[in-house]
């Protein structure tokens, strides 16, 4: 069974002591709002035709947890979920939480590296997934893509086929007692499970609130991304610090664009609403057109997303009436001071924040905090939380000058599933967590991100490792040596490129890198969208390469439109 492997023992007596964790789980929040208003709106989505009541979420989530506790799966079992944005994937999230298993949110464009690295590190024992027409609109065949992760894998994980497009189609096996045989089953055969006990009581029993309930693997901070593990009580405490930070109250509305098979989107969007008992606005497709509409007719007042999701928004607002929304968060890749001045313009209370999936969200402009903070910084911790500049001999730095963000509060995971080496690495005896950011912190406490000790690059607020990218494009047999660097792009904050020293005599385009490198099962996002040909990789003296530089070359020869030889850029090649 996942455990707690990071938080010493007086450390948590401190946060039981103080009430900042506390017994709740968000299964029962959710029985209790089923008690005490069944009939109120719960969530939202297929653009806003489809809506479902607590009484209803409730009561499916209840069959398919019975449903999966006959195929065997126990309380600390992980579950995986790789579905979009719909209420189906509210369900399966909370039914497995309700086993309670340990829940494993996966975003629906992992392919079969990404899904064969999740199988082999956290063995789970289901997956939900779509069949085989995938939620990408690409036609993806789910149900080979998850064999084929089982068989590099050598797991037993079961696929729980989730109806194509949200539906109950695609119904594979037999439609009944999902305890007959050893195969796959549906979603469709789990909700008509019949509960076995009494479902309100049996909603959040089992280990316990400070169990492990969630094991969120990061989007690429590191070649092989991080599984961290949360409670109940580590994302039950982020969630009640934001809505007090922002003053988020009855009557609002949250609508989450973002991924929810990730941390922003599952904990700051499904678990904000679920927990507080708030309609929950799903919005499966990213189509900013589509986004404002919902915010005007569904009057939104709540979200949190990447700074991409924001420009665009503003950007195809037209008339569109967005004042409802005073409380957009903001983070993830960097935030203009002019996107929140034109945030202001529209009404739109736009806030930047600072979070990561190890300590959730940390620091938070508040609603009433100054024009020129909310422009120019990502705001202040949240109450009960600690943040720290120290210097690369862990020294403290002096106010405003950078140096790298530690965190310390109830909110901070509990450490990396299986990974000792790397949690030794991140996580301090006394508490602290090591983010690998660069910040800055003023008189007034308002902290500001300046740079990445981490070779991240992050785009449309999605982590992308470049190590991960350039030992394939390692094994190119045109390739010498390879690095792959984030050029800015106004949209997206960055785009990949891959900057290549090719061997004498080849040559290599950029449609070839791309196919080659989807025929290695890499995600779509993490693709590179620009082609960079050098002689030779800059380095320092000891031989590290200067990315920076190679940064420096790609703007450079982007701007003024060079081509042919070394040093030549084509691209960029899709959004």
């Amino acid at each position: 069974m996942l455990a707690d492997v990071v938080t010493s023992p007086s450390r948590r007596r401190t946060y039981v002591d103080g009430g900042l964790w506390t017994g709740d789980t968000l299964a029962g929040r959710v029985a209790g709002h089923a008690t005490r208003h069944p009939d109120r709106l719960a969530v939202v989505d297929r653009r806003g035709a489809r809506r479902a009541t607590w009484a209803q979420l409730h009561r499916d989530a209840a069959a398919v947890a019975a449903g999966l506790r006959r195929m065997g799966v126990r309380p600390g079992d992980v579950v995986s979920v790789q579905l979009a944005n719909t209420y189906e994937t509210v369900v399966c999230d909370l039914a497995v939480l309700s086993v309670p298993a340990v829940l494993n949110p996966l975003l629906p464009n992992y392919r079969a590296r990404e899904l064969a690295h999740v199988f082999a590190t956290a063995r789970p024992r289901a997956i939900f997934a779509p069949g085989s027409v995938g939620v990408d609109g690409a036609g993806t065949d789910y149900r080979a893509l998850v064999a084929g992760a089982r068989d590099a894998a050598g797991s037993a994980t079961r696929h729980v086929v989730v109806g194509d497009l949200g539906g109950d189609a695609g119904d594979p096996g037999n439609p009944g007692d999902p305890r007959q045989g050893d195969g796959d089953t549906s979603l469709a055969a789990l909700l008509r499970t019949s509960p076995d006990e009494p479902t309100t009581d049996r909603l959040g029993a089992g280990p316990g609130a400070g169990a492990v309930s969630e094991l969120i693997f990061t989007s690429g901070t590191e070649a092989t991304p991080k599984p961290i593990m949360h409670t109940e009580q580590t994302a039950n405490f982020s969630v009640r610090a934001a809505r007090a930070a922002l003053g988020v109250a009855d009557g609002d509305v949250v609508w989450m664009p973002s991924p929810i098979g990730h941390s922003t989107g599952l904990n700051f969007g499904v678990r904000m609403a679920l927990y507080f008992g708030l309609p929950l606005v799903l919005q499966e497709r990213w189509d900013p057109e589509e986004a404002a509409r919902l915010i005007e007719a569904e009057r939104c007042t709540y979200t949190l997303a990447a700074t991409t999701f924001l420009k665009d928004l503003l950007g195809a607002a037209g008339d569109r009436d967005l004042r409802s929304m005073r409380h957009f968060g903001c983070g993830g890749a960097p935030v203009p001071p002019e996107l929140v001045e034109e945030g202001d313009r529209r009404g739109l209370g736009v806030l930047r924040l600072y979070g990561s999936t190890e300590a959730l969200v940390a620091t938070w402009n508040r609603p009433a905090s100054p024009a020129a903070k909310r422009r120019h910084t990502d705001g202040r911790a949240l109450d009960d939380i600690e943040v720290a500049i120290r210097d690369d001999d862990g020294r403290p730095v002096a106010t405003g000058e950078p140096g790298e963000l530690f965190v310390r509060g109830p909110d901070t995971c509990v450490g990396f599933f299986g990974d000792p080496d790397r949690t030794a690495a991140t996580f301090l005896p006394d508490g602290w967590v090591r983010s690998g950011d660069l910040c800055t912190v003023d008189d007034d406490g308002y902290l500001t991100v300046v740079g990445r000790k981490k070779e991240i690059i992050i785009r449309g607020g999605m982590n992308i490792a470049p190590r991960e990218i350039e030992d394939l494009l390692a094994r190119f047999p045109e390739v010498d040596r390879a690095a792959v660097v984030g050029v800015p792009d106004d949209r997206l904050g960055e785009r990949s490129c891959a900057c290549l020293v090719l061997r004498p005599g080849h040559t290599v385009d950029l449609a070839t890198v791309v196919s080659r490198l989807r025929a290695d099962g890499l995600a779509s996002y993490k693709l590179p969208e620009q082609l960079h040909v050098v002689d030779a990789l800059p380095t320092t003296a000891s031989g590290k390469v200067q990315k920076h530089e190679l940064v420096r070359q790609v703007t450079a020869a982007g701007a003024s439109g060079s081509g042919g030889g070394a040093g030549r850029s084509a691209g960029p090649v899709g959004a």
